[in-house]
């Protein structure tokens, strides 16, 4: 028999540290920084009503779908994506498909955003997000914690869940995060006059002084951070919040393209159609259709 290595009074063999809060990088205070908010959770069954015609459409969150049964696909640069029973699919934010649904189909869904810096989304910046199968799920191991309203032990056990699947889709998202980190760091005057002046009569030549530099070496820069032109940058944030004023207000679209410095109704309605696939009335009239209860012939 070989002799033991174990020292007197100790009962392992091997003890090496994988973690410790005193290590200066603390990867654990990383973690916890990341923020993978789910902002809503629905059940929905929907027919061919939910198709889009062939027109693109998207959202400023992300969204997680939960396939129970039924068929339907999504379009995505040219090509359909079969949404299988027993999966989880991504779909992520400012990514616009458009949508087929022959039949029935049954799913649970979420909305959700990733933070690190507080009402930024890094994951809306990254080049690689895409149309993704996340892995199988067993509706039986999960809907019966489904009630309503959520118990805090469901909800804790989705958060966890959301968070195993995008730390698997995402495998370089320490990279990511410290990209998305030295960008903000690096172009923090830009970036501030953006998100403080969300209007369409904001010039890049203004955020390009703001930045002290031209225009063009500013344009290079940003673009090379952050893989997309800063008035594209600029366009998407301006998007996220008409559409959360679109979706969570009553004010009508007339008044929300003034209020975002739109001279006339007819370019609004241009600016939101072009970014979001439809016009702003039938976006919202879309979403109070999503959140409406579902009718009994619909649940039948």
């Amino acid at each position: 028999m070989a002799p033991s290595i174990a020292q007197p009074g100790i009962s392992y063999r091997s003890n090496v540290s994988l973690y410790d809060e005193r290590n200066p990088k603390d990867p654990m205070a990383l973690a916890r920084r990341i923020q993978f908010q789910i902002v809503e959770f629905r059940h929905a069954v929907v027919g061919p009503e939910w198709g889009s015609d062939g027109r693109l459409e998207g959202d400023y969150l992300h969204h997680v779908n939960l396939v129970v049964h039924g068929t339907a696909r999504l379009k995505w640069k040219g090509q359909w994506f079969s949404l299988r029973p027993g999966f989880a699919y991504w779909f992520p934010a400012n990514t616009p498909t458009a949508r087929d649904c022959p039949d029935l189909y049954e799913t649970y869904y979420l909305k959700f955003r990733c933070e690190w810096f507080t009402g930024v989304d890094f994951l809306v910046d990254w080049p690689g997000r895409k149309l993704l199968e996340l892995g199988p799920w067993n509706p039986a191991e999960w809907i019966h914690d489904w009630t309503e309203p959520l118990g805090l032990n469901a909800c804790i056990r989705l958060q966890a869940q959301l968070a195993h699947w995008m730390t698997a889709a995402i495998p370089d998202l320490e990279d990511l995060v410290g990209r998305h980190v030295e960008g903000r760091a690096r172009f923090k005057p830009a970036l501030s006059l953006m998100e403080q002046s969300l209007n369409a009569n904001l010039r890049m030549s203004e955020v390009a002084a703001a930045q002290g530099t031209t225009v063009h070496a500013f344009s290079v820069a940003f673009r090379r951070s952050f893989g997309l032109s800063p008035k594209a940058y600029f366009n998407r944030k301006l998007n996220q919040e008409i559409l959360r004023w679109i979706t969570d207000t009553n004010t009508p679209a007339k008044d929300v393209g003034e209020h975002f410095g739109f001279s006339d109704e007819y370019y609004f309605n241009r600016f939101f159609t072009k970014m979001n696939g439809i016009p702003p009335l039938r976006f919202r009239k879309r979403e109070l259709a999503r959140r409406a209860p579902l009718s009994k012939a619909a649940s039948s």
